[in-house]
């Protein structure tokens, strides 16, 4: 049998009260105080206006909130803060970084003019029953970190199949040697360049403004998409052999969480995925998907240290 480095998670006392304190995070208000001199870890309510630096007119924001001294806040913002009461007008000089999100800032030294509004104080809920009882269905606040461990676990265990699985389908790729059709490479090379494309689409490049080299984008995804095809047939081969098929019922399931996640009537998305042929392409997915089960199911799992010591020596 194939072996594969595997080990059950291991959530930490750390990781759930981060998680719960996060969840604390989330649930604070915010409260005005009187006025007094900004100190750090207060929270200022401000309007800021660019003086300098952009092009075109001025930007102007109005009720942000910032944090002073907070480990998201620039520095520049707080060292104009600090001391500062409402109604004072302070500027501050802010470099941004290259690939700022916001795109007349990026890359560049801007100067602010900030007016303070109003002082505020964060105020976090306490950690005990009742917040339980308004987070939902809970009673206890230990019943929440419970469901925060299980949840950290199988988040954790979801990533380790996923690496193992991948690391199954590497082993048994490298076990077989035979030739694959180009055309099935080219149709492969091809889907995964229109992902790249998409990608991009998606971060706000426009692609018509950038040269690509399409012969030697597609000569670097060349290996990778021989990789994956025969991965493909190989799987394919497995499941026929094992007889694994994609059920009714787990097509519906497939099909319902897309008709939720587009907040489209379930008739209307299955009609649509039919006309496309999307619903192959969820039946391929579902059988792909249990064929990995079914090899990590059947594995010798060893502990990633031995693994990983096994490999070594290999190497040397």
């Amino acid at each position: 049998g194939l072996k594969v480095a595997y080990a059950e998670p291991v959530v930490t006392e750390e990781e759930v009260e981060e998680r719960l304190n996060q969840i604390r995070e989330s649930r604070a208000e915010f409260v005005n105080i009187d006025p007094r001199p900004v100190e750090d870890g207060d929270h200022c309510l401000v309007s800021l206006e660019t003086i300098a630096g952009v092009e075109g007119e001025p930007l102007r924001q109005d009720d942000i909130n910032i944090e002073v001294g907070g480990k998201d806040t620039f520095e520049e913002f707080s060292n104009a803060l600090r001391g500062a009461v409402p109604g004072d007008v302070r500027e501050a000089e802010v470099t941004y970084p290259e690939n700022y999100a916001v795109e007349r800032l990026a890359g560049r030294t801007v100067r602010f003019r900030i007016t303070l509004k109003q002082i505020r104080r964060k105020e976090l809920p306490e950690l005990n029953d009742e917040f339980a009882r308004d987070l939902g269905d809970f009673q206890s606040i230990d019943e929440v970190r419970e469901e925060i461990r299980k949840a950290i676990f199988r988040e954790k265990d979801y990533e380790a199949q996923v690496k193992a699985k991948n690391n199954l389908v590497d082993q048994i790729v490298a076990m077989h040697d035979f030739p694959v059709p180009e055309a099935y490479i080219d149709d492969r090379i091809e889907h995964m360049l229109d992902g790249q494309l998409r990608s991009m689409q998606a971060q706000g490049v426009d692609i018509s403004k950038i040269r690509i080299d399409w012969e030697k984008l597609k000569q670097n995804q060349y290996e990778q998409a021989k990789h994956d095809v025969k991965a493909a047939l190989l799987l394919g081969r497995i499941a026929a052999r094992e007889n694994i098929h994609a059920t009714e019922e787990e097509i519906d399931q497939e099909v319902q969480r897309i008709a939720r996640q587009r907040r489209e009537p379930v008739a209307a998305v299955r009609l649509k995925l039919e006309k496309e042929g999307g619903l192959q392409t969820i039946v391929n997915r579902i059988i792909t998907d249990k064929t990995l089960k079914f090899l990590f199911d059947h594995a010798v799992k060893v502990p990633p240290e031995t693994a990983g010591a096994a490999e070594t020596s290999r190497e040397e």
